[in-house]
């Protein structure tokens, strides 16, 4: 089991640190006018069209056709939509770091180009951050970084922060945000919304052990991983609730949290870019195969779900984004049963959907209600038709390791 996967996580550390939670009442719903009257761009007509060769009707009976029809969908979008500008990064290497992403800066630049281009018509950040270290140079990140976010003015609890995130990309992780034990093992990955503005920064622990045999490391689905979640919380960017002044923070100041504590599960939050970041980089269905053999059982615990139908069910429909990422087995599975719940939407409607997703959000809309808008399906009736085919789909996978 790939158990060090786990610190994949996006900024939740963050959620905790002056955020003001005995806010008033008032303030509250003076928050939700606010993302009442904000409108997040969506580049396709909702509720998503049933007429592909996959669908609700027909995705049980079907379920053997999911990964490719999911792939071929992804990468018809990134052929369709028209080639941008690169958005404006920094990129900052440790002295003594060896990239573990084959083709090193050169291939990762594409894969944020490719990913980029996927969610065209979404909002996207301006410009971001990136930090590559080894465990060698995790003192000179900590510092680089601080530097860095200093120059640029950030509130300095996101400095203090994201400067304990680079260190947990090292260590081990037992739930979001939370580390132990010394930073020796870099295999872990971040991507953090910078609060009150439309940048973003990405660290990624480099080195550790087992990464270079691992593909989604050195074919370079973290790149596009980590980048999905950066486009899930910049859907916040714009509402007047994602900003304030560093005296006076409340949670719906940080995306990250907005995209995820705010209103995503967690099987989505992680299962989305567990599964197009691989889509994204795999030029040929045969690569994305590769990447997905680690899917069923590879990263996380094997014993939140006996992957039957029922058990399935329950873990979709019960999952609660105000709980789950204090459940870090919960969590976990995200990358896991998350990811092939996720590559099943994409392949009845593709990946936009489930950005559009975000979009509602972003407006005000909790998590049923704008999975109604843009499938024109209950959540309730989508999560037992989806139990159905994980539980298929798990079925073919064999028992789960001890």
């Amino acid at each position: 089991m790939r158990k060090r996967s786990m610190v994949f996580l996006f900024v939740t550390g963050l959620l905790l640190t002056g955020c003001g939670e005995n806010k008033t009442s008032q303030s509250e719903a003076g928050s939700a006018e606010q993302q009442a009257s904000f409108t997040a761009p969506i580049p396709i007509t909702l509720p998503v069209s049933q007429n592909g060769p996959i669908t609700f009707t027909n995705v049980v009976e079907k379920f053997a056709d999911i990964p490719e029809t999911a792939w071929t969908n992804v990468q018809d979008v990134i052929a369709a939509n028209p080639a941008a500008a690169p958005v404006s990064n920094e990129v900052h290497v440790g002295p003594n770091t060896k990239i573990d992403v084959a083709g090193g800066l050169p291939r990762i630049q594409d894969i944020l180009l490719l990913s980029q281009r996927l969610w065209s018509g979404f909002t996207q950040n301006s410009t971001f951050f990136m930090l590559m270290y080894n465990a060698q140079d995790e003192p000179w990140a900590e510092k680089d970084w601080q530097t860095f976010a200093t120059e640029k003015n950030y509130f300095a609890n996101v400095i203090s922060e994201e400067t304990k995130r680079i260190a947990g990309n090292c260590q081990e992780s037992s739930a979001p945000g939370v580390f132990s034990g010394p930073p020796v093992n870099c295999r872990g990955a971040n991507s953090t919304a910078i609060t009150n503005s439309d940048e973003a920064s990405f660290t990624f622990g480099q080195g550790g052990k087992g990464a270079a045999e691992d593909p989604y490391v050195v074919g370079g689905g973290i790149v596009g991983h980590e980048y999905t979640h950066a486009v899930q919380a910049a859907q916040w960017i714009k509402n007047p609730s994602s900003y304030c002044t560093e005296e006076s923070q409340e949670p719906s100041c940080f995306r990250s949290w907005s995209s995820n504590w705010g209103f995503s599960p967690c099987w989505i939050f992680e299962g989305l870019p567990n599964s197009v970041g691989p889509m994204i980089v795999s030029e040929t269905f045969t690569k994305y195969q590769d990447f997905r053999k680690n899917l069923p059982f590879g990263q996380g615990p094997t014993t939140v779900t006996d992957y039957t139908e029922i058990s399935l069910k329950k873990y979709l429909f019960e999952q609660s984004n105000s709980t789950c990422y204090q459940d870090g087995n919960l969590y976990a599975l995200g990358y896991t049963v998350g990811a092939l719940t996720t590559e099943a939407l994409v392949a009845i409607a593709g990946p936009q959907a489930t950005m559009a997703l975000y979009a509602l959000g972003a407006q005000g809309q909790d998590f049923e209600t704008a999975f109604k808008k843009v499938y024109g399906i209950s959540w309730s009736e989508a999560s037992t038709i989806l139990s159905k085919v994980l539980a298929k789909e798990y079925s073919t996978f064999g028992p789960p390791p001890k």
